[in-house]
């Protein structure tokens, strides 16, 4: 006989947040990697362009995807982790994934009053 009313996960949306997290490490750090590692301190582009960018509101928009998301991926990470290692936290899931809501409140507010 099949649940009528079966349980529903809040899996999807942490998963969702998770890949877009490892899409945006992948793709993205690389050449953030070259922009402020490389180019910026040989001087190849101006501070002030950096600046700029981060003023417009889809250097705004950047800035949060590039950090909010590689953040939800990591603590996602860290709390399936520590169940492979048989470290078990109660509630561990509203611990990490409230951390990582807390985390986006804060960076989004900062960003906001860049």
């Amino acid at each position: 006989m099949v649940d009528q009313n079966p349980k529903r996960s809040n899996e999807p949306p942490v998963w969702l947040m998770f890949s877009a997290g490892g899409m945006v490490s992948g793709l993205a750090f690389p050449a953030l990697i070259l922009i402020i590692g490389i180019l910026l301190p040989f001087g190849i582009i101006s501070p002030d362009n950096i600046i700029a960018f981060a003023h417009h509101w889809f250097g705004k928009l950047v800035i949060l995807v590039l950090t909010i998301f590689p953040m939800w991926a990591g603590l996602h990470r860290v709390h399936h982790g520590m169940h492979d290692i048989k470290v078990h936290v109660n509630n561990g899931g509203l611990i990490f994934y409230g951390l990582a809501a807390l985390y986006s409140f804060i960076v989004l507010f900062a960003v906001i009053a860049i």
